[in-house]
């Protein structure tokens, strides 16, 4: 498809459709490229098939131990799992916490920046860091 202009505001859209008589082979009207899907939505159907599935509810933490955990990951740049109890039930993010600013945390997850209502928090782990020899 070609759009030519010749004027600002006028647009003249050409579309170019070879006669069946023309084509060079015999298409059968099939979508012949439907198995190849690119990584990134691959990637993107399993972390949305994750974020579907049914979350275990921890027991609840304090104030107290919730800010020493995103503390934690804040100072020393580690992942953190975070429970969040919202309005659509429990939900899970993990990522690293980046800042935070009066009762609201920014975490860095590994697609995306997310702002936190730190009251919304019902359970945070800091997770260890994986060892690359003992894998």
């Amino acid at each position: 498809m070609d759009i030519v202009s010749d004027d600002v505001n006028e647009v003249i859209v050409m579309i170019r459709e070879v006669p069946r008589e023309l084509w060079l082979y015999p298409d059968r009207g099939m979508m012949k490229w439907l198995g190849f899907f690119m990584s990134d939505h691959t990637n993107y159907m399993e972390q949305e098939g994750s974020r579907e599935r049914p979350v275990t509810p921890l027991p609840p933490m304090s104030a107290s131990d919730i800010d020493q955990q995103l503390q934690t990951s804040w100072e020393r740049t580690k992942k953190a799992t975070l429970q969040l109890m919202t309005a659509k039930g429990l939900t899970e993010l993990t990522g690293v916490v980046i800042g935070h600013q009066n009762s609201v945390v920014f975490l860095q997850t590994d697609t995306e920046l997310v702002t936190v209502n730190v009251a919304d928090i019902r359970h945070a782990t800091v997770i260890p860091a994986k060892k690359w020899w003992s894998s």
